[in-house]
């Protein structure tokens, strides 16, 4: 079984370029999870802090592979980076401008959601800045669903924005933690059962076709006979094989009218018969 991978962790640790060095206070730090229908999943991490920035170096560490890196900052301008990897580890390097107060950094993720038996699992473990709230939103893609309600850690809500569910937590100046979950598409389901469902259907409708057929050839077939030949038919047809004496007492036939229907049966092809003793074996051969 495929284990979930640690797929991403954040670390942000900040140098004011000044000779008061002090540590920033981040009022808001938000992260939004976007599960794309291919597994990877974009990530937009917006932080607001208390005090404008002075100009100032930033890195942002990253475990896992990212792409389509872009860093924004107060006035939606893009801030230049570096890009410096290490084993799992990506570090990014950026210079933000002088009264910053809010920066956007968001890229695409492909290491948070493995696939097992068409059920998708979700895992991240985060270390967010030192902030006073932290908000995660996970959005899974159109036409899924969570998996079972098993979704660490608890204290979450389950919500809709009329098309896709996501999921949301809230905390005050957390710590590293993780958050886990499954989600598997509803439409594959209901596709699997809407296949069941025509499969049965065509069969009762194949069956009920064949039936009628055979019942009107049947029909078509016995009408050039007489009521007492059609009698024998319908015994001859089920049993395959009769003795013509033992026929003759069923039906209450004389051994006469019975020679002349086995006879006249066995001219137009369907049936034939062997002597034995004084009486006849019929088979029938259609």
């Amino acid at each position: 079984m495929k284990q979930f991978a640690v797929a991403l962790a954040f670390v942000l640790s900040v140098t004011i370029l000044t000779p008061s060095a002090h540590s920033l206070e981040i009022s808001e730090y938000n992260i939004t999870f976007d599960i794309l229908p291919n597994g990877f999943v974009k990530e937009d991490i917006f932080m607001e802090f208390s005090e404008p920035l002075n100009e100032s170096t930033l890195n942002y560490v990253v475990l896992g592979e990212i792409y389509d890196l872009r860093i924004r900052g107060s006035e939606e301008e893009n801030v230049d980076y570096i890009l410096e990897k290490k084993g799992n580890e990506r570090t990014v390097k950026f210079a933000v401008p002088k009264n910053t107060k809010t920066l956007h950094i968001d890229f695409v993720a492909k290491d948070l959601v493995f696939t097992r038996d068409s059920i998708h699992g979700f895992f991240a473990s985060l270390q967010p800045p030192r902030a006073r709230n932290v908000r995660i939103e996970i959005f899974l893609p159109k036409g899924f669903a969570v998996y079972r309600d098993v979704i660490y850690p608890e204290g979450y809500e389950t919500l809709t924005d009329g098309e896709r569910i996501y999921l949301r937590w809230e905390f005050e100046r957390p710590e590293e933690f993780m958050i886990s979950f499954k989600f598997y598409s509803i439409y594959t389901d209901y596709s699997l059962a809407i296949f069941v469902v025509m499969v049965f259907s065509l069969l009762a409708v194949t069956a009920y076709l064949v039936s009628y057929y055979r019942k009107r050839v049947k029909g078509e077939f016995l009408r050039g006979f007489s009521e007492d030949e059609i009698k024998v038919l319908n015994i001859l047809s089920e049993r395959k094989v009769c003795m013509q004496n033992r026929l003759e007492k069923e039906l209450g036939f004389s051994r006469a009218k019975m020679t002349r229907i086995v006879k006249r049966l066995e001219g137009k092809g369907l049936l034939e018969k062997e002597k034995v003793g004084r009486t006849n074996r019929i088979y029938w051969k259609r």
